[in-house]
């Protein structure tokens, strides 16, 4: 009797060590970091510009131990930028593209778990776009690993439209306040009045000064990109698969092991009363 009941101490003993076994593989808090680079951070109307998708420190605990799909947006200004093409990079097909949403998957169809871009999205500069930055943002991304998903935070870069001779004041007219003073130099902008304008005059739209001064544009470098070379794939609609056990039945074991822990508790019980 003090052997059966030994035996079944022992099997409650496994069988609580499975779950939290398999409890700890559920709530695994798997992670990845994304980030953006830019090709050219200072661009003119009418100019093509690329950003790079980077993605860095993976830690995938569960699944595959690595990600081979995902899915993303794209937050950008439409009367600044226009989508061109996309293109994939090291392991990963050119990701689709439709009504700023991407997807993209890797091109055999494995995971990958180490730093590294994952696709190239090109832009063109609209003939019409207003002069100063405009920003793009990857936002809502979401990796597949073969079992969940996983979601990462949002990247921004920016970049600085300009005239072609480093202007990147936005153009406008009418008065504006009159009587304003100020700077090293003076222009004489569509202000009814003396702007200051720099280390010079000249004339200036919205108050600053830039024929015959200094005229500052915002450079913004590829902050936290990941460069790579780039591979000229087609564009594929990207999926993300869903392979190995599903979440359904790993709560369906868990259930069916909390049960039989249960039932043994139970009889054990009764055998100490008898």
């Amino acid at each position: 009797m003090k052997n059966s009941i030994k035996a079944k101490k022992t099997i409650c003993m496994i069988l609580t060590a499975i779950l939290l076994i398999l409890g700890s593989r559920v709530y695994a808090a798997d992670s990845l970091s994304t980030a953006l680079g830019v090709s050219n951070s200072s661009v003119k109307r009418g100019d093509n510009v690329t950003i790079t998708i980077g993605i860095s420190s993976i830690a995938i605990e569960s699944g595959e131990k690595g990600i081979g799909a995902y899915t993303a947006g794209l937050d950008f200004d439409s009367s600044v930028l226009e989508y061109v093409s996309t293109e994939g990079t090291d392991k990963w097909e050119a990701p689709f593209y439709q009504d700023k949403l991407i997807a993209g998957n890797t091109d055999d169809g494995k995971v990958i778990n180490t730093n590294q871009s994952i696709g190239t999205i090109t832009f063109k500069v609209k003939d019409n776009a207003k002069l100063g930055t405009t920003t793009i943002k990857l936002t809502k991304f979401s990796a597949s690993n073969g079992e969940s998903d996983i979601t990462a935070n949002d990247a921004t870069v920016t970049i600085t439209i300009t005239d072609g001779n480093g202007n990147s004041e936005n153009e406008s007219s009418g008065s504006g306040n009159s009587g304003i003073t100020g700077g090293n130099g003076a222009g004489s902008g569509n202000d009814s009045g003396t702007i200051a304008g720099g280390n010079g005059s000249g004339s200036t739209s919205n108050g600053s000064g830039s024929t015959g001064g200094n005229t500052n544009t915002q450079n913004s470098g590829s902050n936290n990109s990941s460069n790579v070379s780039s591979n000229n794939d087609g564009t594929k609609q990207g999926t993300l698969p869903k392979t190995g056990y599903s979440n359904i039945a790993i709560y369906t074991l868990i259930g069916v092991l909390t049960l039989a822990a249960v039932y043994f508790g139970i009889r054990m019980k009764s055998i100490k009363n008898n």
